[in-house]
């Protein structure tokens, strides 16, 4: 059993340096233990030279492991699923490596096999929760020395920080801003972004200002009559409610949503009476129908166009 320990978890570069060594070495999928930590250096762990692994078809076969030859798919896969929380992730990658490599060049286009079924519904759980944090990321304004920085918490599901980052600094590149979540936190300078420790809850301030002015905006353009709370709760889950300065809003405005609706719909009523009593017209002020003509009024002209004999 070979015991590999990364010392960043979600680090593709330095998986593919890892998988690359046990590939030349043949160690197959079920004789590697994955770690991940600082309690080691993949360096040191992978130092010895490592033995073909003896009882198995693969390491017996003669001559050099095939050229390590992936699908660009298979890379983009892999930085995503990498992010993904499950301890199993590197296994996984490294089994559908194997795969590829040995032969099974169409795997990924299977969607029915395990291994790929597995990656990809994680690979989308990635994705979603990368949208999910650009969408619900809320910044908190802290003062210094060298002027305004904006500071965010956030917990993600998964390890999407350095997948997000990127975003958030081309989006807002003219101010300096942190976000902390458990695992990792981002700091842009205004030049160069910086990936680094994890941090807690604490770390970050608390209400600022500019909340009560957005907790305002947001309350006075929300319409209950688009209000579906089903939609909402699975556009916006639960969960990331308390990362959001409006969602202590919520609870009161779908409660009050009824109401408010029978409010709008009194007033269009009052609205629609006043317009009818201000018409002209006899008909239109008693509510009666729109004296239309009786008869149709006279065509003018000709409408034939006409050629020379």
């Amino acid at each position: 059993m070979r015991r590999v320990v990364l010392a960043d978890g979600g680090d593709l570069a330095e998986w593919r340096t890892a998988a690359r060594t046990l590939l030349a070495a043949r160690v197959p999928p079920p004789q590697v233990q994955w770690a991940c930590g600082m309690q080691g250096d993949l360096l040191e762990t992978l130092a010895e030279p490592l033995e073909p692994a003896a009882g198995n078809a693969a390491a017996e076969c003669a001559g050099p492991m095939p050229d390590v030859r992936v699908p660009r798919e298979f890379l983009a896969l892999a930085e995503l699923v990498l992010a993904h929380a499950d301890p199993q992730r590197h296994a996984l990658l490294y089994r559908l490596l194997w795969r590829l490599v040995l032969g099974e060049r169409a795997l990924l286009g299977i969607v029915t096999d395990p291994d790929v079924a597995w990656a990809r519904a994680a690979a989308s759980a990635v994705r979603r929760e990368r949208h999910k944090m650009k969408a619900f990321v809320r910044f908190r304004e802290v003062a210094d020395a060298d002027g305004p920085v904006y500071v965010a918490w956030f917990e993600p599901a998964h390890d999407v920080l350095p997948l997000v980052a990127p975003f958030f600094a081309r989006r807002f590149a003219g101010m300096g801003w942190s976000i902390l979540t458990p695992l990792r936190s981002a700091y842009w300078d205004g030049v160069v972004l910086h990936l680094g420790s994890g941090a807690s809850c604490s770390d970050a301030p608390g209400d600022d200002a500019l909340e009560e002015l957005w907790r305002v905006y947001y309350g006075s353009t929300f319409n209950p009559a688009r209000l579906k709370v089903a939609a909402m709760r699975k556009e916006m889950p639960v969960r990331y409610w308390k990362h959001l300065p409006e969602a202590r809003l919520i609870p009161a405005l779908v409660r009050d949503a009824g109401a408010r609706m029978g409010a709008m719909s009194s007033d269009g009523r009052r609205a629609a009476a006043g317009i009818g009593a201000r018409g002209t017209g006899g008909d239109v002020a008693s509510g009666g129908r729109m004296p239309w003509p009786r008869t149709r009024p006279r065509r003018t002209g000709s409408h034939r166009i006409d050629t020379a004999a």
